[in-house]
């Protein structure tokens, strides 16, 4: 009995979600911070051993990621972004083979994008796309010179695409929460660096009462 009461309340708060009035926000100009769990579509390496030898390595599927971000909302519809994200290294599992070097990729990206919304509900769906400035260092075993010791570690800078879809809520005039699945196509070992993140922001805009500007 008490885990039906429980579902139904639950289904109740999530449907009442997209009846419930949502607060407006204006144009303007906003910044905010997004984080959460990251992946990457990498596939299989050889990289260099301690004696010299290649081994197989796979990349681990679990890492994390945060983005600062601003941007201006130019109306209801559109805004145009730009951010910084970092990626936790991607390591790689060589089956306990010692490697020469730490076997990891990093990843770093300055981005610009456009950004489509749609209200669906209290909710606003959007999707974001543009381009990225993509910093990656690739560590000496994955850059792999078997006549030396090791390699040296790599540094590659690349324009990539980037793209985005999300869903966000206006928690006030001003506070706005929202989910998003990021992805970025590096081109390099990595292959697709993804990022789900939980994002908010603070919008430096008026604040509406009824018809009227609020009081300060």
């Amino acid at each position: 009995m008490r885990k039906r009461t429980m579902k139904q309340f639950a289904l109740t708060t999530i449907a009442s979600c997209f009846f419930i009035s949502a607060y407006a926000v204006a144009p303007g100009f906003y910044m905010g911070i997004m984080t959460g769990p990251a992946t990457n579509t990498g596939g299989t390496l050889y990289v260099q051993t301690m004696n010299n030898h290649l081994t197989a390595a796979t990349p681990k599927s679990t890492q994390w990621g945060t983005e600062l971000f601003l941007g201006n909302k130019l109306n209801k519809y559109a805004s145009i972004e730009g951010s910084l994200v970092s990626f936790g290294g991607v390591q790689y599992d060589t089956k306990n083979v010692p490697t020469c070097s730490s076997t990891q990729v990093r990843i770093k990206a300055l981005s610009v994008v456009g950004k489509g919304d749609i209200s669906v509900g209290s909710f606003d769906v959007y999707g974001k796309g543009g381009a990225s400035v993509l910093y990656q260092t690739f560590s000496g075993d994955i850059n792999a010179n078997l006549s030396q010791p090791c390699g040296k570690s790599v540094y590659t800078t690349k324009i990539r695409p980037t793209f985005s879809i999300g869903a966000s809520y206006d928690l006030t005039q001003s506070w706005v929460v929202d989910f998003s699945y990021n992805t970025w196509l590096t081109n390099g070992p990595s292959n697709n660096a993804i990022l789900y993140g939980l994002g908010i922001s603070y919008h430096f805009v008026s604040q509406y009462c009824g018809q009227f500007l609020c009081d300060d």
